[in-house]
């Protein structure tokens, strides 16, 4: 039925495996749309009291689509308008963030292998973020030349504070799933052999829970901790809008493809 993921329930789970390892699970903009889908769907279904995000072969999600970014970076250099603009693809991939926080269920993300970028978003958009201790993660987004985006730039801030967020986001240095729940960027990081036992109990624990009280305890947090995600995301989507435009960007998504580190010229 779905190209990008794949979905099923099993009990009160509804689970959602994001299935492109060809690349490496990357946020493309279709797999977006077919998790909203499915997530309007789980979100609604009196039947399903916990969501579980995770990757199909040995990774999670790499981030965004390189492939696509190219087709956009070959349409500005030929002067053509590409067939859907940043903003607009910006929207759908915001809508997916606000989506999760609204949704009342608890949602999981288990992570292993590679999380960076628009994973690392959707990870920590995700109420319990949980790992592998070895998982590669990397805020990427400076390494093709792009800011923070799909509400990063919040949720991270205010998990690690300024400082810290401005190291990891600038540097777009890696960082493993134990640094990472060091940090307090996700709930927890387990051994790789004890990854999805240490998940299946959370989500065990949490489907025989008080679901009225869950849904509340996430709205406290979103009036406490993300009333402005809506207005960061949009300030987000509009520095998109203009990187997309500069020859750093396009060095750097051809830089990738071609294997071979990026020559930035500040333009």
């Amino acid at each position: 039925m779905y190209q990008f993921i794949q979905a099923s329930i099993t009990g009160q789970v509804g689970q959602i495996l994001l299935n492109d390892p060809a690349k490496l699970n990357a946020l493309s903009q279709p797999m977006a749309a077919e998790i909203h889908e499915v997530l309007e769907q789980y979100r609604f279904d009196p039947d399903i009291r916990v969501i579980l995000f995770q990757g199909a072969g040995g990774r999670f999600c790499a981030g965004g689509d390189i492939t696509s970014m190219k087709k956009r970076v070959d349409c500005y250099a030929k002067g053509i308008r590409p067939e859907t603009e940043t903003k607009i693809n910006m929207a759908k991939l915001n809508r997916l963030i606000l989506t999760i926080r609204q949704t009342e269920k608890p949602i999981i993300c288990q992570i292993e292998g590679a999380c960076a970028g628009g994973g690392m978003s959707l990870a920590m958009a995700c109420d319990f973020s949980i790992a592998e201790e070895n998982a590669k993660m990397s805020m990427a987004f400076v390494g093709i030349g792009l800011a923070p985006d799909m509400g990063s730039s919040l949720m991270l801030s205010r998990r690690v504070g300024p400082a810290r967020a401005t190291d990891l986001f600038m540097t777009g240095r890696r960082f493993t799933g134990k640094e990472a729940a060091h940090m307090g960027i996700i709930t927890q990081a387990v051994p790789a052999e004890q990854l999805e036992e240490t998940v299946t109990k959370q989500v065990s624990q949490l489907a025989a829970g008080p679901a009225c009280a869950y849904a509340e305890i996430k709205a406290s947090i979103n009036r406490i901790f993300y009333p402005d995600l809506y207005q960061c995301m949009s300030m987000e989507a509009d520095c998109a809008d203009r990187l997309t435009h500069t020859a750093d960007h396009a060095e750097a998504v051809y830089a990738f493809l071609e294997k071979r580190r990026p020559v930035f010229q500040g333009k």
